[in-house]
């Protein structure tokens, strides 16, 4: 696949990656094979170019690298941290921690915002050992509060996603056993529609 070198950037892990890069690394595992210069087209291009490599993952390891957690809960994770960029994740998180998840208890919602990270799942353990990249960059850091939305990798904001939603139940635990037959839904990633 051939790429404008400023969409690419945004696919790679720079300070320029969004939500697009976030879906692209837990959907694929992407490659960047070669830069291409605007000198082998014609006519020229005002923009650098490169070509990558996706190479899409199927279900069971997507169920893998998701950890339990549903994609429409990831989404609303990277939503809300993505859409104030510039602030930590803590203060990018508060308002949509009070408004929809922890329904306006203030309590709950710095209970969160103060743990530490979750124990990685057995899965993610196993897909470490086994060398998998995605594994190997999925462990949250125990600052991970002050830190930016572009300073963690996708895999991290799976451990974010499952903190926030899953952190507190236990249900939750037994259920990470059998993720082999979590939905993984349709149209999580499709644009919504009036601001929904």
């Amino acid at each position: 696949m051939k790429l404008d070198k400023g969409l690419l950037q945004n696919l790679a892990s720079t300070k320029d990656y969004g939500i697009l890069s976030v879906v692209f690394q837990l959907y694929a595992d992407c490659e960047l094979h070669f830069k291409i210069p605007p000198t082998v087209f014609y006519p020229q291009p005002k923009v650098n170019s490169a070509l990558i490599g996706l190479h899409f993952i199927g279900p069971r390891k997507l169920r893998e690298r998701l950890s339990g957690v549903q994609p429409n809960e990831l989404r609303r994770v990277l939503t809300a941290t993505f859409q104030q960029r510039r602030k930590t994740v803590r203060n990018s998180l508060k308002k949509f921690l009070l408004n929809e998840v922890c329904g306006g208890d203030k309590e709950k919602v710095n209970q969160i915002l103060d743990s530490d990270p979750l124990p990685l799942t057995q899965a993610t353990i196993e897909a470490r050992e086994r060398g998998d990249k995605f594994a190997l960059s999925q462990e949250l850091p125990s600052d991970w509060v002050r830190k930016r939305p572009e300073q963690l990798s996708p895999g991290q904001f799976v451990e974010l996603t499952r903190l926030v939603f899953h952190g507190d139940t236990d249900a939750h635990q037994s259920n990470q056993a059998d993720h082999g037959e979590m939905a993984l839904g349709r149209k999580v990633w499709r644009k919504m529609k009036h601001g929904k």
